[in-house]
């Protein structure tokens, strides 16, 4: 019993150690670390599965959910700028062509206008 405790104490653990990964990996925009980190959390939490009776692991468990619906919002948050900053980005690209398009006209109208 008392080998139990201590497998699902480092389990939670390690748990906690992927959180804290996942929490400064989205705060830094490092998304490739983020899934990594998703990932491996994945793994730990299936070997946590035979002790999910457990009232630590369903705190554990609990805590992870809560703390995963926040983490869902931040990257809606992010996701939503990074389409702005897309669309901006587009825009800006369109208006770059058009200024340059009018440049190439006015330089072509002054060698004509040289040779003319």
């Amino acid at each position: 019993m008392n080998t139990q405790k201590t497998v699902i104490e480092e389990l939670i653990s390690k748990i906690n150690k992927k959180e804290n990964m996942l929490d400064d990996s989205l705060e830094n925009d490092n998304f490739e670390i983020f899934s990594k980190t998703l990932e491996e959390r994945l793994e730990l939490l299936k070997q946590l599965e035979p002790f999910k009776n457990e009232l630590a692991v369903k705190n554990v468990l609990e805590k992870i959910l809560k703390k995963d619906s926040e983490r869902s919002k931040s990257i809606e948050e992010k996701m939503k700028k990074i389409k702005g900053d897309q669309f901006n980005v587009q825009v800006s690209k369109k208006a770059m062509k058009k200024g340059y398009l009018k440049i190439e006209e006015s330089l072509s109208r002054h060698k004509i206008n040289r040779s003319g």
